[in-house]
C-alpha cells in the first residue's frame, strides 16, 4: 500500500502535496475567487483536476453529473472529494459565469496560468471534458474518471460510494470520517427479504459494525456473524400512536415488529393488539428522534441528490406535519412522511 496512506502519514502527504502544488507553481481560488489555502487540504482529501470548458458541448452533458456526484457524496457526509477546475474557457469572464451557474463547491487554477498546458501535457489531456484523480505526489491514479463517474451515476448511490472508496486506495488518501447515517452499533433489526438464505429470514439480531467497502452491515445473528445488505434489514424500533383526539399527550406507543414487503405497510404491536399501518397515515406511526430513514421521490432539483440516501429523524416538526432528518453534520433537510421509508434501507 501506499506509504502515504499510513494512520502517520496525514503529515506527509501534506507535505508532499504542497510541494507538488508549489513546485509546479500552481495558484488555486475558491469559487469566490479567493486564494485557498493549502493547511485546508486534510489527509482524507481526494484530489481531481477537472479539464473543461463552457463553449465545450461533452463539457455541459457532463458537469451537471459530476455536481450530482460529488453532492451525493455531501449528503452522505463525505466532503473529501477536492474538484480543481483547469478551465479551457475562452476568457475569464465565460470561466466564472461557467462556474457560477453550473459547478459545485470547488476550487479552480487561475485563470490564464502557464500551468494549464503543464498539467495538460503532463497527464497526455487530449480532449475535454477530461477528470484525473491524483495521488500526493500528484500523479495520476484514476486517468479516465469521467466514465467511471458516468457509469456510477447510471448505476446506484451504492455504486458512487463504492466508486469514492477506490479513489481513495488508489490515491493513498486516509479514510474518511464515517457518514452520520449509519445503523448504530448494538441496534436490534431483524432479517427481511432475504433471497440467498430464506432461512434467516425473521431472525433477530443486532448491529456489530459497517463494511463501507462491501456497503453491508454485519449483523450478530445467535452466535454467528453474517455480513447482510442495508435492504435486508428492518429496524426494531418503538414509534407513537395519534389517538383520534389528536392530543399529543395520548398518544401511545408501539413497536415495528415486521413489514410486508409487497405492500410496504409497517406492522406494528402496542399491547395485544397487531397494527398495519404506513408512514403519512393520518393515524400512522411518528418516528421518534434517532430513527434512521430513507429519503426518496423528492421533485425539486436542490433535493433530489439526497433520494436513495440514508438520513436520521432529529425531530418531528408537528406544525408542518413534517420530519426534520438529519442527512450529513450540520446539514438538515424538513421532509413530509410520504418522502421517507423505514424499509427497504439503502
Amino acid at each position: 500500500s501506499s506509504p502515504l496512506a499510513h494512520p502517520r502519514g496525514g503529515r506527509v502527504w501534506l507535505q508532499v502535496m504542497a510541494g507538488f502544488i508549489k513546485t509546479w507553481g500552481l495558484q488555486l481560488v475558491d469559487k469566490g475567487n479567493k486564494p485557498f489555502d493549502l493547511q485546508q487540504l486534510a489527509p482524507s482529501d481526494i484530489i481531481a483536476f477537472y479539464f473543461s470548458a463552457h463553449w465545450c458541448p461533452p463539457c455541459r452533458q457532463f458537469t451537471p453529473l459530476l455536481r450530482k456526484f460529488v453532492d451525493l457524496l455531501n449528503a452522505a457526509g463525505d466532503y473529501s472529494l477536492k474538484i480543481i477546475f483547469v478551465s479551457s474557457d475562452k476568457s475569464e469572464t465565460e470561466m466564472w459565469k461557467y462556474m457560477s451557474e453550473e459547478h459545485g463547491n470547488w476550487l479552480a487554477l487561475t485563470y490564464g496560468s502557464s500551468q494549464r498546458d503543464q498539467l495538460s501535457s503532463k497527464y497526455s489531456v487530449s480532449g475535454i471534458p477530461s477528470l484525473m484523480v491524483i495521488n500526493g505526489a500528484g500523479q495520476s491514479v484514476v486517468p479516465h474518471a469521467v466514465q467511471i463517474v458516468i457509469q456510477a451515476m447510471q448505476n446506484s448511490t451504492t455504486q458512487v460510494f463504492k466508486t469514492m472508496f477506490d479513489w481513495r486506495t488508489a490515491s493513498g488518501a486516509a479514510p474518511a470520517a464515517p457518514p452520520v447515517a449509519q445503523l448504530a452499533k448494538d441496534m436490534s433489526v431483524k432479517v427481511v427479504g432475504l433471497v440467498s438464505k430464506p432461512e434467516l429470514n425473521g431472525e433477530m439480531g443486532s448491529v456489530v459494525g459497517y463494511n463501507s467497502e462491501k456497503q453491508r452491515y454485519d449483523v450478530q445473528l445467535g452466535e454467528t456473524i453474517m455480513s447482510l445488505k442495508p435492504a435486508n434489514l428492518l429496524q426494531m424500533v418503538s414509534v407513537r400512536m395519534p389517538c383520534d383526539s389528536g392530543a399529543e399527550e395520548e398518544h401511545q406507543e408501539a413497536d415495528i415488529v415486521n413489514v410486508d414487503t409487497e405492500s410496504g405497510e409497517l406492522v406494528l404491536k402496542q399491547g395485544d393488539k397487531e397494527i398495519r399501518a404506513r408512514l403519512g397515515d393520518e393515524l400512522g406511526p411518528i418516528l421518534k428522534d434517532g430513527t434512521y430513514v430513507v429519503v426518496h421521490g423528492l421533485k425539486a432539483e436542490s433535493a433530489k441528490q439526497l433520494n436513495e440516501c440514508l438520513g436520521r429523524v432529529a425531530s418531528f416538526e408537528k406544525d408542518k406535519g413534517r420530519y426534520l432528518i438529519e442527512m450529513a453534520p450540520n446539514m438538515q433537510k424538513s421532509i413530509k412522511p410520504d418522502n421517507l421509508r423505514l424499509y427497504p434501507l439503502a
